[in-house]
């Protein structure tokens, strides 16, 4: 009588691909969901396309030089002030805003045409959101229009505003 039978000291004469499959499958799932997700990474990049406008098209950049922009900032406390290239100058509250752009239409400092002057509101990061909208509201109700203005918060280097001494 014999420990081991005979039938098992006999050598395979098969492979089993049963686990060579499971494991081709395995590399196989791994590689698809690593080269979706690299997609996925590198698609979310949006890259804008800058637009030239055409030589015979009235509402290129050439027709759009002759319009005034005014620029007021919006502090995260709502305080506003009245921007220039070269000062500051605060205001106390949105009448004041109004009143200053009514003078300066007045005076012929702004177009004659409302609609050739924008105004651009550089919104602080922290300005709760009802002094924007009761902002941008007084300043359509003077027949201008208002436009929020957006710059990139870097943290390496300072806005155009922050030099201007607005802090974000």
């Amino acid at each position: 009588m014999e420990l081991i039978p005979h039938d098992e000291l006999r050598p395979a004469n098969s492979l089993n691909f049963a686990p060579m499959i499971d494991f081709l499958f395995l590399l196989l799932s791994l590689f698809a969901t690593l080269a979706i997700s690299r997609a996925a990474l590198y698609d979310s990049e949006v890259q804008l396309v800058e637009v030239k406008p055409e030589q015979n098209d009235p509402n290129s950049l050439r027709g759009k030089q002759d319009i005034q922009q005014v620029n007021l900032s919006i502090s995260a406390d709502a305080k506003f002030k009245w921007l220039t290239e070269f000062q500051q100058y605060p205001m106390e509250n949105l009448q004041a805003v109004q009143t200053e752009l009514a003078r300066q239409y007045q005076i012929g400092a702004l177009p004659q045409d409302k609609s050739k002057t924008e105004v651009l509101l550089h919104i602080d990061r922290k300005t709760p959101w009802e002094p924007i909208a009761k902002s941008i509201f007084a300043i359509r109700e003077l027949g201008f229009s208002a436009h929020p203005v957006y710059e990139p918060f870097e943290e390496s280097s300072s806005s155009p505003i922050e030099r201007k001494g607005m802090r974000r």
